[in-house]
């Protein structure tokens, strides 16, 4: 059997190659009075209703969408889950004026995340992440990206990821695991204690027992140097595992340009790029992804120069960065509307970033990120005729009804 969605204006987000890159984000084709036939969690045709209609006359459901907009579902390719407790005292100390590295310094930051982790158990950790899935999906993301890095030590990042693992099972969004096993030096090891002790023995137990899909490391003053970080993603190179790297978040410090130079799928961040990394960009096969919620969150400027990235053809994506910490804002919508008006993005230069090209960061897309025949039905009907309308409305769920691996999402 299958399920039929008809009369909706489509944006399918295609593209002859991903990801989309300068001009080409911003350009979306639309199928106008169009339908999607949805067969065993699957996209199994799309086209004008009227074809779609005769070629396929008995569904089991239909839903009319009446004219309104039918995007992708949202791919988040940043986030930190799984954590296992906010954090909000620490917002009102840097309202009060105190630094995010300050906080870090003392009893704050990821090392606070990391006792909260360790506080826990398994259960609780489970049960608290599924919460915060939910919520996302009533928001449209249907796909994410979770990461490791608040276990600081070889045990508790390998718990981490058994965790995501887990979670994968146990939820009906498309997940990936990231180990961020470079985010800040554990206590008791000097940083390169600590890449040896990830290079050596962490990233050989995590690959074996197949719980990476990708590799990430923090690039700061605080954390790690790009020499420190080029050992670690040399190894999971050399494992053929996905590089991710955050780079320039507060300072310059040689992060992009070695994360170009390694073909790191996603760059991350880059408050504070450099003009040659800009340019660079436009010439390379990595993503520049941009996390507003965080820029947002930390009141942090410069913003990253989304503008210029575009014009010297770089791919952009936007993500949520959601953590406890720095940016506790999962939903989509509401960073879309970030995007557009702190950095620049036109409505249709979002929709690219927010589907297709995260998930070209994560490396699935040819599983979700468009509406495509044979990818994931991950499928969302918005509230509105008029894309501007996500941004334009800051803070509103547009999302009417949707699809996530061709079930109805219960809003």
């Amino acid at each position: 059997m299958y399920h039929l969605i008809i009369h909706g204006t489509i944006y399918p987000v295609t593209t002859p190659q991903a990801p989309r890159r300068g001009v080409e984000l911003g350009n979306q084709a639309i199928v106008h009075d169009g339908a999607i036939v949805i067969k065993d969690g699957l996209i199994k045709a799309l086209g004008p209703t009227e074809d779609v209609l005769q070629a396929y006359p008995n569904p089991e459901q239909v839903v009319d969408a009446q004219g309104r907009i039918v995007i992708p579902g949202f791919v988040d390719c940043h986030t930190h889950l799984p954590f296992a407790g906010w954090r909000a005292d620490e917002y009102r100390s840097r309202l009060l004026g105190q630094s995010y590295q300050d906080l870090g310094r003392g009893k704050g930051g990821i090392a606070r995340s990391s006792r909260q982790l360790d506080t826990q158990s398994d259960e609780e950790i489970l049960t608290f992440t599924e919460s915060l899935a939910r919520e996302m999906l009533s928001t449209g993301t249907t796909a994410f990206e979770m990461k490791s890095g608040y276990g600081l030590s070889v045990e508790g990042e390998l718990r981490q990821l058994a965790l995501i693992h887990r979670l994968k099972h146990r939820l009906d969004q498309r997940i990936t695991a990231t180990g961020l096993f470079l985010h800040a030096i554990p206590p008791g090891y000097t940083p390169d204690n600590w890449v040896d002790v990830v290079i050596h023995e962490l990233l050989p137990a995590a690959y074996e027992r197949q719980l990476l899909d990708a590799v990430d490391v923090f690039i700061e003053s605080t954390a790690f140097t790009p020499e420190q970080a080029q050992r670690f993603l040399q190894a999971a190179q050399r494992l053929n595992l996905i590089l991710r790297v955050h780079s320039d978040q507060f300072s310059q410090m040689g992060g992009t340009a070695l994360a170009l130079v390694l073909g790191a799928r996603g760059i991350d961040h880059l408050d504070h790029i450099s003009s040659e990394d800009v340019v660079s960009f436009g010439h390379s096969h990595s993503v520049a992804v941009l996390l507003p919620a965080a820029t947002y969150s930390m009141n942090h400027k410069p913003y990253p120069p989304a503008r210029a990235l575009i014009d010297h053809n770089a791919a952009i994506a936007i993500a949520s960065d959601f953590n406890p910490g720095t940016a506790p804002i999962s939903h989509m919508p509401l960073i879309i509307s970030l995007a557009v008006h702190l950095f620049g993005l036109t409505p249709e230069e979002a929709l690219s970033a927010v589907t297709i090209n995260p998930a070209y960061v994560l490396g699935i897309e040819r599983e979700v990120g468009s509406l495509e025949v044979g990818k994931r039905a991950d499928i969302l009907i918005l509230d509105t005729d008029q894309l501007e309308s996500i941004p334009y409305r800051a803070g509103h769920n547009p999302i009417y009804q949707g699809f996530v691996n061709g079930n109805l999402i219960r809003l």
